[in-house]
């Protein structure tokens, strides 16, 4: 009986581990597919997805630590950082790109990515404003009420990239 628990046990850990990776597999090739689902004209990001990407899970992670190097940096101009970021759709988006003296921006590699899951919603931001080598500026960005994070990236003509966070929490 002893021998049958210790397999049994030895099966439980091993589909545990394995459910993950099979899981995470799922996940990105579900990512590139809801990525590109239709939002109502002038959502950024809809309440059913704010639910289902988990962007208040998101909102609460740690931000993932980064090498220091050099590298390009993002500025966030809006909505202006204070302790408890909280904004009222619609809102303003306002970003600022600086490259490092020897590689230019490359403003065609910009992303955004929303929540836990990391959807890329760029396209959303796109057809709203011109990204330029400079940054950009969005007037009216509709996020449903809750706590959300927007992940940007650009990369510089050498290939590296900067990230940056948004996190807020509309009312």
């Amino acid at each position: 009986m002893s021998f049958l628990k210790n397999k049994l046990f030895a099966i439980t850990v091993i589909a545990a581990c394995a459910i993950p990776c099979w899981s995470q597999a799922q996940n990105s090739s579900l990512k590139n597919q809801l990525a590109l689902a239709t939002v109502a004209d002038g959502w950024l990001v809809s309440p059913t997805e704010a639910r289902d990407f988990k962007g208040e899970e998101a909102y609460n992670e740690p931000p993932a630590l980064r090498p220091r190097a050099v590298v390009p940096l993002i500025d966030i101009l809006k909505p202006e950082a204070v302790a408890d970021l909280k904004v009222k759709a619609p809102f303003a988006i306002a970003v600022l790109f600086k490259s490092q003296a020897d590689a230019a921006i490359d403003p065609a590699t910009f992303k955004v990515m929303y929540g836990a899951f990391k959807i890329d919603i760029t396209s959303r931001i796109t057809k709203f404003v011109k990204v330029t080598k400079d940054g950009f500026s969005l007037e009216n960005a509709q996020i449903p009420s809750g706590k959300h994070r927007l992940t940007m990236q650009v990369m510089d003509e050498k290939q590296r990239v900067a990230e940056r966070e948004l996190r807020v929490e509309v009312e």
